[in-house]
């Protein structure tokens, strides 16, 4: 599930635990005659192990926050996942060296993080729709597999660069060429039990990236539970041969809500 420079989005989304799972297992049901019937369970590696870890920390998520949309549950696991391995190093690839979101996303799984993310990324069923249309969908296409307002039409502007603007948890853009700057924008939503709360930008950007956060601090109320940020990408003299990665993160001191970001020529 790795993707390369050349796409408008990141994948994975998250990793999970998938090597030597001992999972439950169908025994044989004929065997040579002299052998013993084997155990009801066996050690299993691959994603169908790493899946079943994220489905219940999405079913547990949604346990605690019923009203909560599919995106939000997916922006509570996102952001709270951790970029260490279980003994609190960075995460490596099976070769040894340094991993990156490519790998691993946003991080490994964390399901308790999960529970209590403070800021999560939402959607509404409208931005699905401007996404066919800026990767390239024509209305009459998009209303073949889904079902949009009667009077739905794809914007003027819909273009590829716009993809960038889907609400998600992480950031990819492409076509970032040397001395080129690119703005995208994000919403975040406060689902933190204090409604007062403040948050502080940290980015975490590569040598040859410029990245700024406006505004470098949210405030929210018990009346402003959305705020809007924009993330300012701008490509120093060298361009990247290969997609720069990094991150922003807001925290309140109790809470962290990380994103990556892939940025490339």
């Amino acid at each position: 599930m790795q993707t390369n420079a050349s796409m408008w989005y990141m994948q994975p989304d998250v990793a999970a635990p998938g090597v030597n799972i001992l999972a439950s297992w169908i025994p044989t049901t004929s065997l040579p005659a002299g052998q013993k019937q084997p155990s009801q369970f066996n050690l299993v590696s691959g994603t169908s192990m790493a899946c079943p870890h994220v489905a219940g920390a999405a079913a547990t998520v949604k346990a605690w926050n019923p009203t909560w949309s599919p995106a939000a549950i997916r922006s509570a696991i996102m952001t709270t996942a951790t970029q260490l391995n279980n003994d609190k190093a960075p995460m490596t690839t099976d070769a040894g060296t340094a991993a990156t979101p490519f790998d691993y996303g946003a991080g490994q799984v964390n399901p308790i993080g999960a529970l209590d993310p403070g800021l999560v990324y939402d959607l509404a069923a409208d931005e699905y729709l401007s996404f066919l249309c800026n990767y390239g969908y024509g209305a009459s296409q998009i209303k073949l597999i889904t079902s949009p307002p009667a009077a739905f039409s794809c914007a003027g502007n819909a273009s590829k660069d716009l993809i960038s603007d889907l609400n998600y948890p992480s950031i990819a853009v492409t076509g970032l060429g040397a001395g080129a700057s690119r703005t995208v924008t994000r919403e975040v939503t406060n689902v933190g039990a204090q409604e007062g709360a403040t948050y502080t930008v940290a980015v975490s950007a590569p040598a040859g990236l410029d990245v700024k956060v406006v505004p470098s601090k949210l405030q929210f109320t018990g009346s402003v539970k959305k705020l809007a940020f924009q993330v300012t990408f701008s490509g120093k003299n060298t361009a990247a041969k290969a997609a720069l990665t990094g991150s922003i993160t807001w925290s309140d001191g109790k809470h962290t809500v990380h994103s990556p970001f892939a940025v490339s020529s």
